[in-house]
């Protein structure tokens, strides 16, 4: 109870980022039924997912940046009222362009939250940066494997129209971080040293920044690899498919586990060394899954979703550390343009594979890894020589 007490704030956020991502993800997994209902193409159906990904995504590093001037914490309750709305309504609506402007419009509210989310995060945290960030990742994380389970059931007894029942719960959270007092949350000083202080990312950072965007970029392109063409590549392994099914929840949870321990941890041994002991697990784990077969496949895939997300709250610490006066903004270019370049980094991925071979068009990221190990053993120790004065 003391806990909750203490870090109540925190826990509102977080709670906040996990209703953001339950709402991310209330269309896709029910397309199915609007295509029944609506008559939608494949085509239609893929671009209906693209957008919603890309409106929550693309925009963050823009709206950071301005979000970084404003340091309205109160934009975090709006978004959340927002996304609810927004995506709730879909299930209203009956036309397919209509259908792609909503949801499209509605998460747009995810380029605000995760980037601002997770810079409020790392300012209520007392010392422990990385520890109040894996809370905010981990708890948000759940949602992605939580709406399946209420949106498909309620589409499929009730109807698609009860979705507009979900604007309830969304706006209770969104009263929830208003009682916890989310919007008084101090995130910029006002005074004029403070705002004089605030100057541009000076360019011998920029080099930094997109090393460490590289990381982010390659290890979106594994995690979407993992989870759209896993079952394939375990079955092609001799794993049988309902295991392989299995193992792929198995992998999602690991890497739930890997981004609450990797936060902690940072806390404890420093984002450098984070960084190059899970990029060589990641490494391990994807040699033991591409060049051998059977269960020890499995348990390379299985570690691989541990050790990809332990390294998660690290990429953006290390961010922060290199543009301490556009967190916001830092947040947004590891959250939402890397997993935007990701998406179509892992598109090309498929065109290659359908040339290849799925298997060795896999193996050819042992080498993107081996990539960001080096990039991780160059990172400074500390980041003191390259923050702005």
């Amino acid at each position: 109870m003391n806990f909750f007490k203490k870090n109540l704030q925190l826990i509102a956020v977080s709670v906040g980022h996990f209703t953001n991502d339950f709402y991310m993800n209330l269309i896709p997994p029910i397309l199915y039924i609007f295509t029944q209902e609506m008559g939608l193409t494949l085509t239609q159906q893929a671009l209906i997912a693209t957008v919603i990904t890309t409106s929550g995504t693309l925009l963050q590093p823009l709206i950071g940046y301005f979000l970084d001037h404003i340091g309205r914490t109160s934009m975090l309750i709006y978004s959340v009222i927002w996304i609810t709305i927004g995506m709730s309504i879909t299930g209203l609506v009956d036309n397919y362009y209509v259908l792609l402007i909503v949801s499209g419009v509605a998460a747009i509210a995810s380029s605000v939250y995760h980037p601002l989310g997770s810079a409020v995060a790392a300012k209520l945290s007392t010392g422990s940066q990385g520890k109040s960030l894996s809370i905010f990742m981990t708890i948000g994380g759940f949602a992605a494997m939580f709406t399946p389970l209420v949106a498909v059931p309620m589409a499929l007894h009730f109807g698609r129209q009860s979705l507009a029942l979900l604007v309830f719960p969304g706006l209770l959270i969104a009263y929830f971080l208003w009682k916890a007092k989310v919007q008084d949350i101090k995130f910029i000083s006002d005074t004029k040293h403070e705002k004089a202080k605030a100057k541009g990312i000076k360019p011998h950072n920029m080099l930094w920044l997109g090393l460490v965007v590289v990381i982010a970029v390659i290890k979106i392109m594994i995690s979407r690899l993992t989870i759209v063409f896993g079952i394939q590549i375990l079955t092609l392994k001799g794993i049988d498919l309902i295991l392989a099914g299995v193992i792929l929840s198995i992998h999602l949870f690991a890497r739930t586990v890997g981004t609450l321990t990797g936060g902690f941890l940072s806390d404890k041994i420093g984002e450098k060394k984070i960084m190059i002991l899970f990029n060589s697990v990641t490494l391990a784990g994807y040699l033991l899954m591409t060049f051998t077969s059977g269960m020890l496949s499995a348990i390379g895939f299985i570690i691989i979703g541990y050790s990809l997300n332990s390294t998660a709250t690290a990429n953006i610490t290390i961010t922060h550390k290199i543009v301490p006066n556009n967190i916001t903004f830092g947040t947004g270019i590891i959250m939402g343009f890397a997993t935007t370049v990701g998406g179509i980094g892992i598109l090309l991925f498929g065109k290659i594979a359908d040339v290849i071979g799925l298997l060795d068009a896999t193996q050819l990221f042992n080498a993107l890894i081996f990539i960001i190990i080096i990039i991780s053993v160059l990172l400074p120790k500390e980041f003191s020589d390259v923050s702005e004065d």
